[in-house]
């Protein structure tokens, strides 16, 4: 697709604006710098949309209106809105300073962003104070966004559209999704709903909501915070590769893994309520118990007639008297020095105290404790020098890893290829009623399928697909069973009617007429071709197959959720 020529430095729109050079172009705009010579050549930004269709107008005067009735810091504000020569423009505030996009490809060495590895040393990710500093005050404009009626969503949040200006004050830009077009990455039926990497699942589908742009704001303070990509929201509705922040970035506050890892929740109804919510929970404080004052206290002294004595500690007056030995326990009582005894030589290091003790093993065979030195000898009440044993420790189990989550196709080829053999010997056996059993047979497999794929965690659109693939694979081992039963079923029957029909053409008739099943039960227009209800055999097959399997991805992402809440309840 061959983008429209840029428009010449110096050209002259709405008699007022003059364009000065391309700042960014993309499938359906670009973006220029320009000047307003009504105001004295005020610097300023001119938005051009290429295709000026209702839906295209309709949607710049959107991005009009919010930017007109918002005013804030953090936001752009709106000159002039005007058409001519075929486009469309938006004139606005001109925001000097550097995208999060790029300041965070200067951190990164080489400019390579969004490749992190777990546990590889961290050369550029931003820090938390930062990020939090950069992103918690767009977070409260999109929180005033949002609580409008109806509620206003930005839906291309992600580091390129936040600008960062010299003065420290982030912006929120680009409320148009005029530079999403990409042919490698993106279809054009998809430019102006999807980001890959920051575009929740929802958003794929067309039906974003505010928990779309919770999601979008999680995937850029992931980026930022750890320098990589998240996985791309509709690949992670079949297999989750999101890595916990931590893996990536080990100086980040467990707080801010548990807060990203909930807002980046694949379905919407797992994520914060609102912005406020998400904000609120990474402005929680962390826990400060350890950072209280301490308080002062003066040195113990030493008591007479204990036996011990601190480093420091003042002279005692008078000597206490000689403590009993416990011969049975192995202690070896101090002894206190005369008054006329020589004052004790220093030691090696200079002090006039003795080097640390070394505490001599356990004899094999004993319930002797050792105690710390310094420390008296206790017993199951604490009492000194009764006898007690060593604590046992219990080991600590090791911790379970993480399992990987069940794919929807395997799922659904386990369940469709017993669920096909079933149903052919259900439809072998019975002949009057075997089509009708065996389609109910199917039915429960398609919402057990979907049960299986999301009994572990996951989104219920896994359980659709976990039904959609049991349909098809079911479909196929049905036919195929079904034909090698008929013709075992046809070879012992051929056997049987050779002698009474001794034409070979009359007995293999009357042979298929004893074992063939009941076909009409196939016919659901009986007025039409067999080609007709072929194909609407097909389609309500798969419907029903993709209802049925969501249906039992929901009860089974209810049954996970159900097990995981006394978990939650106790950390």
């Amino acid at each position: 697709m061959s983008l429209p020529v840029a428009l010449v430095p110096g050209t002259v729109i709405g008699s007022q604006y003059v364009i000065g050079d391309l700042i960014n172009s993309g499938g359906f705009g670009a973006v220029y710098r320009g000047a307003d010579t009504s105001e004295g050549n005020r610097p300023c930004a001119i938005k051009e949309t290429y295709n000026v269709t209702p839906a295209a107008r309709r949607q710049a005067l959107m991005e009009t209106s919010v930017l007109f009735t918002v005013r804030s810091k953090h936001l752009p504000e709106v000159y002039d809105a005007l058409e001519t020569n075929g486009r469309f423009y938006v004139v606005m505030q001109l925001i000097e300073g550097k995208n999060l996009l790029q300041i965070l490809q200067a951190r990164v060495a080489g400019g390579l962003v969004g490749k992190r590895e777990p546990h590889q040393q961290l050369l550029g990710p931003c820090s938390e104070s930062e990020v939090l500093a950069w992103l918690l005050p767009i977070m409260d404009v999109l929180q005033e966004l949002h609580s409008r009626n109806p509620p206003i969503m930005h839906r291309d949040i992600k580091p390129g559209n936040v600008i960062l200006t010299p003065q420290q004050t982030t912006v929120l830009v680009d409320f148009g999704l005029t530079k999403l077009y990409d042919p490698v990455k993106t279809t054009q039926t998809m430019i102006k709903a999807v980001s890959e990497g920051f575009s929740p699942v929802e958003q794929y589908v067309g039906k974003t909501c505010p928990q779309s742009d919770i999601y979008a704001m999680a995937a850029t303070m992931y980026l930022l915070l750890t320098d990589r990509l998240p996985p791309a929201s509709l690949g992670r509705t079949m297999r989750d590769d999101l890595i916990a922040p931590r893996l990536l970035n080990p100086a980040l506050s467990p707080r801010i893994e548990r807060t990203l890892l909930k807002a980046l929740a694949i379905n919407a109804s797992e994520r914060y309520q609102s912005m406020r919510e998400f904000a609120e929970a990474l402005r929680e404080p962390a826990f400060t118990a350890y950072a209280d004052q301490t308080i002062a206290a003066p040195p113990i002294q030493a008591t007479p007639g204990l036996g011990y004595a601190t480093p420091y500690s003042s002279t005692v007056a008078a000597p206490a008297p000689p403590m009993p030995t416990a011969p049975a326990l192995g202690y070896a009582t101090p002894q206190v020095p005369s008054p006329n005894a020589p004052a004790p030589q220093p030691y090696i290091n200079g002090s006039s105290y003795p080097p640390y003790p070394q505490v001599p093993p356990a004899q094999s065979g004993s319930n002797r404790h050792v105690p710390h030195p310094g420390q008296p000898p206790k017993g199951t009440n604490g009492a000194p020098g009764s006898r007690m044993a060593p604590p046992v420790q219990k080991p600590v189990p090791p911790a379970k890893s993480s399992r990987q989550l069940p794919n929807p196709a395997n799922q659904g080829c386990l369940w469709g290829g017993l669920q096909g053999v079933l149903g052919a010997l259900v439809v072998l056996s019975v002949n009057d009623s075997g089509f009708f059993l065996s389609t109910l047979m199917a039915l429960f497999f398609y919402a057990f399928a979907g049960f299986m794929a999301t009994r572990r965690g996951g989104g219920s659109f896994r359980g659709g697909r976990a039904g959609y693939h049991t349909c098809l694979v079911g479909t196929v081992f049905f036919w195929l069973s079904l034909a090698i039963g008929l013709v075992l079923r046809l070879g012992q029957e051929l056997k049987a009617v050779t002698a009474p029909y001794q034409r070979p053409g009359e007995a293999l008739g009357m042979a298929w007429q004893n074992i063939q099943p009941s076909w009409s039960a196939l016919s659901i227009m009986h007025d039409q071709p067999f080609l007709p209800n072929a194909i609407a055999w097909a389609v309500g097959g798969i419907i029903l197959a993709w209802v049925l399997g969501w249906t039992g991805g929901w009860l089974g992402t209810m049954r996970f959720q159900a097990r995981l809440a006394p978990r939650r309840q106790g950390l």
